[in-house]
């Protein structure tokens, strides 16, 4: 069965605008002409930084997506929630995550479904002075490119520019609750996905406002029966003693990373998504939903 939680509000997503022929993509996001890369070997790191690794099994990440926050070209309304941390230079919010293959898809997933312990992605904010000084020579992290790119228990994602972000359709919050008998859920799901002449105007409606699929900025998640987080609850939340019902409650959709349908090989187990706690947020944490 697929519930609509009528009385959240709709919310815009952006969705990506891939451009062709850009030579440096790295260039082009410090100089403000792109908005964001997505893939990729070749992670902007600060001088003297190390390539940085999984606290799950230890291998390097792989950079997913880096989106420039000083940049015209990203929607406002995500800046609003990402800052730029200083007004000149460029601000980068950084996804790395772990592509190492694992009996549960990659290293990334299974942390995601809470099958191992660890930590496996990177998510951050990092600043780069206007006149690149800052800026690590890429040639300094090479080998460990090189060994990535050969490695065939690493899924790298290949690179892709998004030139900027464009606003789709308005979405509403939809959620499938199990009903105990999962071929009538699988066959309601279904029925609500494709058009049925007899059904309501409401029906209707309410199938044009589905989140979309795919890598978006904000809206509403693609969402299955059941889903799983990377943390039980915001650590600043604990740290400062808020209460449960706070605690657990307050998150906001920054970034889709992927959906099972589309064709990415991170992304076999189901539908996973990053958000950010309204009360602090430096926080975030990783949630995969499904249908398994």
């Amino acid at each position: 069965m697929v519930v609509v939680h009528s009385q959240l509000p709709p919310l815009t997503p952006y969705l990506p605008l891939y451009a062709d022929g850009v030579q440096d993509g790295s260039r082009a996001l410090l100089d403000g002409s792109i908005s964001a890369v997505v893939g990729g070997s070749l992670p902007l790191l600060k001088v003297d930084e190390d390539w940085p690794r999984c606290k799950t099994c230890d291998s390097h990440l792989v950079p997913y997506l880096q989106i420039s926050v000083s940049c015209p070209h990203t929607p406002k309304e995500f800046r609003h929630y990402v800052r730029p941390l200083q007004p000149e230079g460029t601000t980068l919010f950084q996804i790395f995550v772990c592509a190492t293959v694992t009996d549960d898809g990659t290293c990334f997933e299974g942390w995601v479904n809470c099958v191992t312990e660890g930590e496996s992605w990177l998510v951050r904010t990092v600043h780069f002075a206007v006149d690149g000084h800052d800026l690590a020579d890429p040639a300094s992290h090479d080998s460990i490119r090189s060994a990535l790119e050969e490695d065939e228990d690493v899924l790298v994602v290949p690179e892709r520019v998004i030139s900027r972000w464009t606003p789709g359709k308005p979405e509403a919050f939809f959620e499938e609750t199990p009903t105990g008998d999962d071929e009538e859920d699988d066959d309601d799901a279904e029925d609500y996905q494709d058009e049925d002449e007899d059904e309501d105007d409401s029906a209707r409606e309410g199938r044009q406002h589905l989140p979309v699929k795919g890598l978006k900025l904000l809206g509403y998640p693609v969402q299955g029966k059941y889903y799983n987080s990377s943390s039980e609850e915001c650590e600043a939340c604990e740290a400062s003693g808020a209460s449960n019902d706070v605690t657990h409650n307050k998150w906001c959709m920054l970034v889709q990373l992927g959906t099972q349908e589309e064709d990415n090989p991170l992304y076999t187990t189901g539908n996973i998504f990053l958000q950010q706690c309204t009360m602090h947020p430096n926080v975030f944490e990783a949630v995969c939903s499904g249908n398994w």
